[in-house]
């Protein structure tokens, strides 16, 4: 029985060193792109903004819609929006052109998270430059490259 309880609790710190190590890299995805000025995030090769006050600023002066992407550190879903769909050179361009980035962690910024009724990550979230959302642009869940591609592309035709 002893023998039992001994592999039981090895098993449980093997367990917890591994869920450490896993939470230390995926940390390390969402670096800071100044690590004196934590307003911006690097994901997929996109520079995201952090604080919503700045993005509306910049897209209204920009004259851009703004785009928000709710994620979350533990989401397997988002690390594979961003691998591939925030990757894409072509949605990268794209993004870059037309919108101001903000990311949205719904941890370490729940009560904003809640305010724009991000329910679950993935959600992306459009709004023109004043802030005002986009109707039928939300998208919750997550999409491959081509069908955000094409969903860009439809919020530019609309905007032009």
């Amino acid at each position: 029985m002893n023998l039992t309880r001994q592999n039981i609790l090895i098993l449980l710190v093997s367990g917890l060193l591994i869920l450490g190590f896993i939470y230390v890299v995926a940390s390390n995805d969402a670096e800071a792109v100044d690590s004196n000025d934590n307003s911006t995030v690097k994901l997929g090769g996109l520079i995201f903004q952090t604080n919503m006050s700045d993005a509306l600023e910049s897209a209204q002066l920009e004259n851009k819609m703004i785009y928000i992407y709710g994620m979350s550190e533990f989401c397997g879903w988002c690390k594979k929006f961003e691998a591939e769909s925030l990757s894409d050179e072509r949605i990268k361009r794209i993004l870059n052109e037309n919108f101001i980035l903000v990311r949205v962690d719904t941890v370490d910024q729940k009560s904003l998270a809640l305010s724009l009724g991000i329910r679950g990550t993935p959600t992306s979230i459009f709004t023109t430059p004043e802030g005002q959302e986009i109707p039928g642009s939300r998208l919750p869940g997550y999409l491959d490259q081509d069908a955000f591609y094409q969903h860009l592309n439809g919020l530019i035709d609309k905007e032009e």
